[in-house]
């Protein structure tokens, strides 16, 4: 308890000193905890959200929703029998399989039937009845679990379908897959949100009381318990007020009463943010606090813009626009925005579009209201150009015989760094392995060399050797092209006028340069 009072008290201090979202007033028990908003996945609170631990029955809502997934696909409907095996039986009367709701051999009950039982009394005998349906056996279905799991994005390892041993999952993950299982198959909450269920004359209630032996919660309409000596006292709650949705998840409780009790303080809470994040967000401007004069072609331009006006910090979609076109790299569907948050677009014009280059940013709120900031900056019409040389310009050599070939390229562009498309050609054809789409320029020059070996095989004749940087067809780049003329002539027409130790045709690349990748783009949030 100390542990828990002194996190508390360093997050406070913490909420204070950094200005994010402080959750100081909350007194629960749970060893994890996570609440979300419903409608956006926006985390709203997280203690230790990120720890696997076990979930005991909410394991159960994975086997659900693997179980809506085939009645959408048509193989089962809610009507459906599902037959009753030995085994089934047998651990439905197991005390070691709570909850202990007893199924008949041979007997036969709908998937709707099941269903209730596996949500509201948490029978775990209902999960492998249905796995075993579904699957053939519990172990294929657990097998279909995690891979379940992993395409959802979740942070789970399962080893049975129903969690009376062991599994493991993230309080973060457990409240993701209820909001996908709530969007996707909505008609579970027409289980959850029931306060019991009868089934062969036995009354069993929702193990989560808050539905119906404790006071109610305003707007609660599920979702699962789970209990377990691994895994304590754990249990994931939704509900909605004002057309909104939280969703809490309460992982390795002290209670049965205490995990009821953290539910409520943070589902408050939940509402309580989307509240003040609403208004946060109603009172957010954007403004672009810097920019360049004019841009122009490969010349990196930075534009930074900073939201103000922001009372409680909260995510939105951000994303940055040239010309109307959303740049990539520089999206980000969470981004955090609090009060004097910048975010700043580096960015490299190519060709010359226009006189004028429009830049925008725009936070998407989930209402779909937008906030934009935007800007237009005149384009210089120059584009970048180079000049060069190649080590040699002509040269006699006969078969067998090895030239290197050099080209050094300078400019006055005065831009630091500069990527282009560039390659050594032979006869106007590529070279294998010797053209690059990224070939550096640093501080206008550079310089590339290629060993090149004409074939014992090789015809007497005139060919043409180039090194190219750029495109013909770019308005942005004037294109190089440098070229040597090589002539192929037998060995005693050559003794010694062969310029010594040089180039010519692709073997192995010896090219050597400064060329590296582009620069990953950053994005908004970073």
């Amino acid at each position: 308890m100390y542990k828990k009072f002194l996190a508390i008290v360093l997050s406070v201090a913490l909420c204070v000193g950094i200005a994010v979202p402080c959750a100081g007033a909350l007194n629960f028990e749970a060893a994890s905890v996570f609440v979300m908003d419903g409608d956006t996945g926006e985390e709203l609170y997280s203690y230790y959200g990120d720890t696997a631990r076990v979930p005991a029955s909410m394991t159960k809502v994975l086997t659900a929703y693997i179980i809506y997934q085939e009645l959408e696909k048509g193989t089962i409907t809610l009507d459906t029998p599902i037959k009753i095996s030995h085994n089934v039986a047998v651990k439905s009367r197991d005390s070691n399989y709570p909850m202990a709701v007893p199924l008949t051999e041979g007997t036969t009950y709908t998937v709707d039937t099941l269903l209730h039982l596996i949500m509201i009394p948490s029978a775990s005998a209902s999960c492998i009845a249905m796995a075993e349906h579904i699957s053939g056996s519990e172990s294929a279905f657990v097998k279909r679990m995690n891979e379940t799991a992993k395409s959802l994005g979740l942070n789970a390892t399962y080893y049975n379908c129903h969690g009376a041993q062991p599994n493991y999952i993230t309080a973060r993950s457990q409240a993701k897959l209820t909001k996908i299982f709530i969007d996707t198959y909505p008609d579970i909450l027409r289980i959850t949100s029931k306060s019991g269920v009868s089934f062969n004359g036995s009354y069993y209630n929702n193990t989560n009381h808050m539905l119906n032996t404790m006071a109610p919660y305003e707007g609660l309409d599920g979702f699962k318990t789970g209990t377990i000596a691994e895994a304590g006292y754990c249990v994931t709650t939704t509900a909605v007020r004002n057309g909104r949705r939280v969703i809490a998840v309460v992982m390795k409780s002290t209670s049965d009463a205490q995990r009821f009790a953290d539910s409520r303080q943070l589902l408050d809470y939940g509402f309580q943010q989307i509240e003040l994040r609403n208004a946060s967000r109603a009172s957010t401007t954007a403004t672009i606090t810097s920019q360049p004069a004019s841009v122009r072609p490969y010349e990196s331009a930075a534009f930074t813009v900073q939201m103000n006006g922001v009372s409680t910090p909260y995510a939105a979609k951000a994303q940055w626009y040239v010309d109307g076109q959303p740049v990539e790299g520089y999206g980000n569907s969470s981004f955090s925005v609090s009060a004097g948050r910048t975010s700043t677009l580096n960015y490299t014009l190519r060709e010359l579009t226009g006189s004028t280059l429009s830049v925008a940013f725009v936070l998407t709120m989930p209402d779909g209201t937008e906030k934009r900031a935007e800007t237009t900056v005149a384009i210089e019409q120059r584009p970048v150009s180079y000049t060069g040389s190649l080590n040699i310009q002509s040269a006699a050599v006969y078969p067998g015989k090895t030239l290197t070939v050099t080209a050094d390229i300078g400019g006055a562009n005065e831009i630091a760094r500069v990527q282009l498309p560039a390659g050594w050609y032979w006869d106007g054809e590529p070279i294998t392995n010797y053209t690059n789409n990224a070939f550096t320029i640093l501080n206008d020059a550079a310089s590339s060399s290629y060993t090149l070996k004409i074939p014992e095989h090789a015809a007497p004749g005139a060919h043409t050797l180039s090194f190219i940087v750029g495109q013909a067809d770019s308005t942005g780049v004037e294109q190089l092209v440098l070229t040597a003329d090589v002539e192929i002539v037998s060995p005693s027409t050559v003794e010694d006028t062969v310029e010594p130790d040089e180039t010519t045709e692709p073997e192995q690349p010896t090219e050597t340069d400064t060329i590296t990748e582009p620069d990953a783009a950053e994005d908004p949030a970073a």
